[in-house]
């Protein structure tokens, strides 16, 4: 790495906390199962020193340090976008570049709406879709893609309904791992939001069947998957309480309580969704109480128990 800036990629063992995280603050963070990846633009030789330093001051294991390259680039325009890509992870796009060099850099319309897309790598570093850039432009839609060492990163422009659905379609198709997709959004500073939204839509399944999840903008659901280590623990002593159940009787319990909440609390038409008497629904929704030790009645002991199946439904 000579004095010329760099987009680098620090694979460490173990998950950091804020504290850690706050000796880094240039550089993006992200779980790969049991290590933390720190992928950053450092501006010369001295930076990427003063990194390490931090690394051994911490103690930490350094596992991995890669210098990344965007994904198809033309040589000449790579360190611009490189530049750009750090202003847009980090939210800090007008700070050096207007609207118009931005999207000019990127080779995207000045006007949106756009769309950001995470998709997960297959491996450490691999492309979870190739060639996706010139099979979009196909469908004459144009997008830019970034290769981290967890995720394949896009911003597309979408115009209109049916370049949206042809872009999930398309994503649809050619998945092999899980894509989290941003709602559109019309201007190119709101990108570094755009990612993240399509980030928490990536660490949930709502639907398990569906490789592609667009965010869908619930409060309950984003929090249920903005932190999967912290979630997945707090959650956990309520969830063990059906342990003891077979796994159908546990998932038929779960669907009920589901189904219940979507039907705003009617027993009614919860029980006709489920086909059955909605004196069944009562019963079973008692069962959760009498397992959980949580009140229905009661909106704190509610707030949890809805808390605790999004969780389950989105992330276990």
């Amino acid at each position: 790495m000579g004095d010329d800036p760099h987009l680098i990629m620090f694979r460490v063992s173990g998950h950091l906390g804020p504290l850690a995280l706050a000796a880094f603050p240039g550089m993006v963070a992200g779980p790969q199962g049991p290590d933390t990846v720190l992928t950053g633009l450092l501006p010369d030789r001295s930076a990427l020193f003063g990194a390490l330093a931090e690394i051994e001051t911490l103690g930490l294991d350094l596992l991995e340090m890669r210098t990344l390259v965007p994904a198809d680039l033309s040589s000449d325009r790579t360190g611009a976008r490189i530049e750009l890509l750090d202003a847009l992870l980090h939210g800090k796009l007008f700070d050096r570049w207007s609207v118009r060099e931005a999207a000019d850099c990127l080779g995207l319309p000045a006007t949106g709406p756009y769309a950001a897309i995470a998709a997960q790598a297959p491996a450490l570093g691999a492309q979870a879709l190739p060639r996706i850039g010139p099979k979009l432009r196909s469908l004459d839609i144009f997008s830019v893609w970034w290769q981290l060492p967890e995720l394949s990163i896009g911003l597309a422009s979408v115009r209109g309904g049916a370049q949206w659905d042809a872009l999930l379609a398309l994503l649809s198709r050619t998945a092999t791992t899980r894509i989290g997709v941003s709602p559109r959004f019309d201007d190119l500073g709101d990108t570094a939001r755009a990612l993240r939204y399509a980030r928490i839509a990536l660490r949930g399944h709502a639907d398990p069947d569906a490789r592609v999840t667009v965010f869908d903008g619930s409060i309950l659901g984003s929090a249920a998957v903005c932190d999967p280590e912290v979630t997945t623990k707090l959650v956990a002593p309520l969830l063990d309480s059906f342990t003891e159940l077979a796994d159908e009787e546990r998932e038929l319990l779960f669907e009920t309580f589901r189904i219940w909440v979507e039907t705003d609390g009617s027993l009614r038409a919860a029980g006709e969704l489920l086909f059955c008497h909605p004196n069944t629904v009562r019963y079973r929704l008692h069962r959760i109480e009498e397992r959980t030790g949580r009140s229905l009645s009661r909106p704190r002991d509610l707030a949890e128990l809805c808390f605790a199946f999004e969780v389950h439904r989105r992330l276990l």
